[in-house]
């Protein structure tokens, strides 16, 4: 099975720049024959890009990096900075390693560098595992924090931890039919388990209200989040006494 079109999906992920437009209207061509309503969705997700670069830049950031909707960091979606997320990690770090998959500045379970694996790979059975029990239950993740009541409720979050909000919630709703046209394609390709919660049920929110709590001092100093670094090693934690 051909899986290009995974790398050019992958660029949909990355901090956009003055391509970003145009990549989102040839995807939109390359999809439209064999992901009708994948290519329905990002023509829907074309018609709210704003053409300022700037204007853009800042609302990807708002939804992905700082205040953010969702991660785009699939093991943080389904683990949280949890030990069993650094395993992860070390694992992704060794299949991008054998195919000469360069991660950039982005982790090894950046959503974007994970795409961009996937047809590099030869071995069908890890593709199809690491797409059905990872890539698949991260997306159907990302999709569910899109919900009104996910977005209110973080809002409200930061505003609370940092007294203002950098952009409104509505702009950055945008971003969600990319994201649902990712999975429509998932899906085509390989039948993902809908409601698939091998992990338990992974809550952007929920790991972020743990992470706000420890920065506020409301759990014990013994509660530590441990810290990654691109290979998936343990560099340190968030309380700073475990290593």
């Amino acid at each position: 099975m051909k899986r290009d079109h995974y790398t050019t999906l992958s660029r949909l992920f990355d901090y956009p720049d003055e391509s970003y437009n145009s990549l989102v209207t040839n995807m939109i061509s390359e999809l439209g024959s064999e992901y009708p309503d994948a290519s329905e969705e990002l023509e829907a997700f074309s018609k709210l890009l704003p053409t300022d670069i700037y204007q853009l830049q800042e609302i990807y950031t708002k939804s992905f990096e700082v205040q953010a909707v969702t991660s785009l960091e699939i093991g943080y979606l389904l683990y949280g900075d949890d030990y069993t997320r650094g395993e992860v990690m070390v694992h992704l770090s060794k299949e991008h390693k054998i195919v000469g998959n360069e991660l950039g500045t982005e982790l090894s379970d950046h959503l974007g560098n994970v795409l961009r694996l996937l047809p590099k790979m030869q071995d069908e059975a890890v593709i199809h595992d690491l797409v059905t029990m990872m890539i698949g239950p991260a997306v159907e993740v990302m999709m569910k924090e899109y919900s009104p009541k996910n977005m209110e409720a973080k809002d409200k979050l930061y505003k609370k931890q940092y007294k203002t909000l950098i952009v409104p919630s509505i702009p950055v709703g945008m971003f969600l039919h990319l994201i649902k046209a990712l999975y429509m394609i998932l899906d085509n390709d390989f039948t993902l388990i809908k409601e698939n919660k091998p992990f338990g049920d992974a809550s952007f929110l929920g790991f972020l209200s743990a992470e706000l709590e420890v920065e506020e001092g409301k759990k014990s100093s013994n509660s530590c989040a441990p810290t990654f670094d691109t290979s998936g090693v343990m560099t340190g934690s968030s309380c700073g006494g475990c290593v």
